[in-house]
């Protein structure tokens, strides 16, 4: 297999990834603050839907570890939290999967 090949279907398989996502994503540019570890941070909300955000977002995560975000979830911007497991860490940010809202 051919180098070009192998990067078209890493590519592909990308866009095969996204598509397969449950929720479509918003892009937005929210502020926010979430709480990892008894400890509060602030980053800004890059993209959102149903299922889960991405947020910019300096510090040390790891997938798997439990965060609450806060942020305007419902369509009137009324700010809510949203309890959720982070999925990814890149060095720039992080992808969170909810889990349930907080009540």
């Amino acid at each position: 297999m051919s180098n070009q090949k192998a990067v078209d279907d890493r590519y592909q398989d990308e866009a095969t990834k996204e598509e397969s996502r449950r929720h479509g994503r918003t892009p937005c540019s929210e502020g926010t603050h979430f709480l990892t570890r008894k400890r509060l941070h602030e980053g800004v909300i890059k993209n959102i839907s149903k299922g889960g955000t991405y947020i910019e977002a300096e510090g040390f995560f790891f997938a798997g570890q439990e965060i609450t975000v806060a942020g305007p979830f419902e369509n009137d911007g009324e700010e809510i939290k949203q309890k959720g497991a982070i999925v990814r860490f890149d060095g720039k940010g992080i992808g969170v999967k909810f889990t349930k809202p907080v009540v």
